[in-house]
């Protein structure tokens, strides 16, 4: 295949089932392309509350360290080391609406 799709279907904030449920697609294409699919926005991305997870749209590359805790013993603590980010905006992604990133040439 030329195009490896991951769709995410009805997904309801937690808390707020009664706003509707969000599907939305990330198309992987053998070119390089990427594109970003939403079908189903039913409340607008920037009234998405943050205070208990950010509200991210976008690209990032990144590695993950799990460091034991010195709190909590058996435990690790996550710490994410974040190269690059391409920050999409949000108040663009409505239904039925896609953004679509083209590799530079090489």
């Amino acid at each position: 295949g030329t195009v490896f799709v991951v769709q995410w279907d009805k997904v309801y904030l937690q808390g707020k089932e009664d706003v509707g449920s969000f599907t939305f697609q990330a198309a992987l294409h053998s070119s390089g392309r990427i594109v970003f699919g939403y079908k189903e926005i039913p409340v607008p991305v920037l009234q998405i509350s943050a205070s208990q997870h950010p509200v991210k749209a976008g690209l990032s590359d990144a590695f993950m360290v799990l460091n034991p805790s010195p709190d909590v013993p058996e435990s690790r603590r996550r710490t994410i080391y974040e190269y690059h980010r391409v920050e999409l905006d949000t108040s663009r992604i409505t239904n039925r609406s896609a953004v679509e990133f083209t590799p530079l040439p090489s």
